[in-house]
This record gives C-alpha cells, sequence and structure tokens, in this order.
C-alpha cells in the first residue's frame, strides 16, 4: 500500500459521499490501512473537499477532457501537485512521467496540462535561484603568486618600521662584511657578482610581495568564515521556525476539515432547512472558529 492507493481512495469516498460521520476516523483509517504517518493526509483531504465545492460552483459547465485541461489553475491544485511529487519520490517513486500521470487523474486534468505547468514552474523557480545566487569570489591564481613557499607561513604581524640610527662601529662592521663578501665571490670562478645581487634583490621584493598574498588569503579566508556561521545562524532559526509552522499548519488542517464539513453541510440543506438551522449553523460555526483561538466576522 502507498499514498497513491490512499489518494485514490480518499478522493472515490469524497466524490460519493462515502466520508462517514467522522472526517477524522476516516482520515486515520485510510493512513493506518496504507501505512502511512499520522496526519500525512490531511491535507490531501481539504484540497479534496475544496476541489469538490469548486466544481459544484461550476456544476453548469461542461467538464470534458479540453475544458480540464484549459481551465484556469488553482493555488490549490498547484499546491497539490508539488506536495503529491514531492511525497511519491520519498516513497521511492523515481519515474517522473508516471507520477505526473498519477496526478492528472487525481486532479481531473489532461497529463499535457499537468506537464506543462509543472515544468514550467520546475524552469521559473531555477531562474529565479540563479539571479539570487550570481555573486562569486575571486581568488589569487597559483601562477599570479610571486613566490611559491616550500612551508606553511605562520600569520605575520605588521609592524612599523622604525629607523634608529646605528653607531659608527655597526656601520663599520656592516662594510666590512660587505666588502670581504664581495672581494671573496669575484675570486669564486664561475659568479657574476652583478647578477648575484640583482637576483637577491628580485628575491626580497618577491618575498615581500608573497607576504601581502598571504595577508590577503587569510583576511578573504576569515570573511568567508564568518559568512558560513552567519549562514548557520540563519538555516538554525529557518528549521526551528519551519518546525512551529509546520505544528500550526497541522492544527491549522485539521480546524479547516471541521469547517468545510459544517460548510458542505449546511450547502447541501434546502431553502427552508437552512433558515431554520441557521442559529444552530452560526452556533457551531462559532465554536469551531473560538476553540482555535482565531475571531473571524461571518457574513451571510
Amino acid at each position: 500500500m502507498s499514498l497513491k492507493s490512499a489518494i485514490f481512495q480518499m478522493k472515490e469516498a469524497i466524490m460519493n459521499q462515502e466520508v462517514g460521520p467522522s472526517e477524522q476516523d476516516f482520515i486515520q483509517n485510510l493512513e493506518s490501512k496504507n501505512g502511512l504517518r499520522a496526519g500525512s493526509l490531511i491535507f490531501y483531504y481539504n484540497n479534496f473537499v475544496m476541489l469538490r465545492m469548486n466544481n459544484s460552483e461550476n456544476s453548469t459547465q461542461i467538464l470534458d477532457d479540453s475544458k480540464k485541461v484549459n481551465r484556469k489553475w488553482s493555488k490549490n491544485e498547484i499546491e497539490f501537485l508539488f506536495q503529491y511529487i514531492k511525497e511519491r519520490q520519498e516513497e521511492g517513486a523515481l519515474n517522473i512521467t508516471e507520477i505526473l500521470e498519477e496526478a492528472a487523474k487525481v486532479l481531473d486534468r489532461g497529463y499535457q496540462s499537468v506537464n506543462y505547468k509543472y515544468y514550467s514552474i520546475i524552469k521559473a523557480k531555477a531562474k529565479e535561484d540563479a539571479n539570487q545566487n550570481g555573486y562569486q569570489f575571486i581568488t589569487i591564481t597559483e601562477k599570479n603568486v610571486p613566490v611559491l613557499a616550500t612551508e606553511v607561513i605562520g600569520d605575520t604581524q605588521i609592524t612599523p618600521q622604525v629607523h634608529q640610527m646605528t653607531s659608527a662601529k655597526d656601520q663599520d662592521d656592516l662594510l666590512d662584511i660587505l666588502s670581504g663578501l664581495i672581494t671573496n665571490v669575484q675570486q669564486l670562478p664561475g659568479i657574476n657578482l652583478n647578477e648575484l645581487f640583482r637576483s637577491l634583490y628580485h628575491l626580497t621584493n618577491m618575498a615581500l610581495q608573497n607576504q601581502d598574498a598571504v595577508q590577503q588569503i587569510e583576511s578573504m579566508k576569515s570573511e568567508i568564515n564568518l559568512e558560513k556561521e552567519a549562514i548557520r545562524e540563519q538555516l538554525k532559526k529557518k528549521e526551528q521556525q519551519f518546525i512551529q509552522e509546520k505544528k500550526r499548519n497541522d492544527e491549522l488542517q485539521l480546524e479547516v476539515a471541521k469547517l468545510a464539513k459544517e460548510i458542505t453541510a449546511f450547502n447541501q440543506l434546502g431553502d427552508a432547512a437552512k433558515i431554520q438551522q441557521l442559529k444552530s449553523y452560526n452556533q457551531r460555526l462559532n465554536y469551531i472558529i473560538d476553540s482555535f483561538g482565531v475571531v473571524l466576522k461571518v457574513s451571510g
């Protein structure tokens, strides 16, 4: 047994007015019979009731196949379609064509109409997501880094350069060292002194540039980590909000089912019976609304 079987059984019972005195017992029996979790069929029941009421209001129209394809899609039908596809896929149904054919039969629509509506909404949603996520991260490529370090460079701190006057003795020592270095290098065969110092100069410049690149990369990593943390917090809040809204929605679905039953029963009465039952009908309607905590003004 599956959701598909339960949905078709529910539709047949509602359309033939075989639900029984308690819609809640009817729903629970269907869920138990088909091995579904409690409350999973409330959404579909309410949509079927609304569909039946709409069909009753439009009973003067000819509901042939061409009319089913061309009539305007309602918000409830679209929500029904995507909810049914999602839950059928969660059950393991992977053939989207078969699922769309099932939905077409349930909604009394042509397959082409259902197929077009499904894929047009999917395409529009994908385009919207692409427009919202059109940002990019620009990073430094390997070929643009002046020096490739053989070790991991730790965090570096920028310290202001302090120019101090060195003593005459330190300057003499430095000059002696440089003079000795130059003398020794000149005596070594195969070494060009000018090329040696030019290479050292370029290496020091590239080392300084490498430090700047490392600092930029670390700064970008820090910004990305902060953005990730912010996204995690947002997802956590959204998850908590979703749980609360789902609980609220389940409660609301039960109340809507009761309200729909009262409205359907009242509409089936004759004119004289409606007048006789109007007071008790309003009392029952107010009781349903008040028990849920929502205040509405009902006008006839």
